[in-house]
């Protein structure tokens, strides 16, 4: 009875590596077919990412401006009035030399006094209130990607790229 199984499974074992030999695996075709596919999708998923940064910078721009509002708050709270113009939004982290009243730094670091791109924020005060200005993704004054916020609020800039506040 061994050796009828043993001469069965030989049997069967050469039958299937024939079958096996010529049906397992893939043409060069059909993997050539299917890269193409998935290097399709991942092209466009790579190329909706790329949108989507802009998004997500001045979103995170938002941000930063409103935790610069809050310390112009803390700072005016404290001093009696928001910073000079030319004391700037420095005035958040050193003491531009008013004495004893200033008990910053109102903000974490020189980084926060900048939008996502890297560009320090314009400030100044406005019959409105508080202006605060990032010139965008070219890093421009006056251009159509510049973000201007009044009193911690988007504005949106006049055609041509002039904010409403200029």
């Amino acid at each position: 009875m061994l050796k009828k199984v043993c001469s069965r499974v030989s049997v069967l074992n050469g039958r299937s590596a024939a079958t096996v030999s010529s049906q397992s695996g893939f043409t060069l075709l059909e993997i050539i077919i299917v890269l193409g596919i998935v290097g399709t999708l991942m092209a466009v998923l790579v190329g909706g990412l790329g949108s989507g940064g802009d998004s997500a910078k001045k979103k995170e721009t938002a941000i930063k401006v409103n935790n610069v509002q809050s310390a112009l708050l803390k700072y005016q709270a404290d001093v009696g009035s928001y910073p000079k113009k030319e004391e700037g939004l420095a005035a958040l982290l050193t003491n531009p030399g008013i004495g004893a009243k200033w008990s910053g730094p109102y903000i974490g670091a020189e980084e926060d006094l900048q939008d996502s791109w890297n560009n320090k924020f314009e400030y100044e005060l406005t019959p409105k209130g508080i202006r605060i200005l990032s010139n965008g993704k070219d890093g421009q004054a006056g251009s159509e990607d510049d973000l201007v916020y009044i009193n911690g609020r988007l504005e949106t800039p006049a055609a041509g790229g002039e904010s409403p506040a200029k």
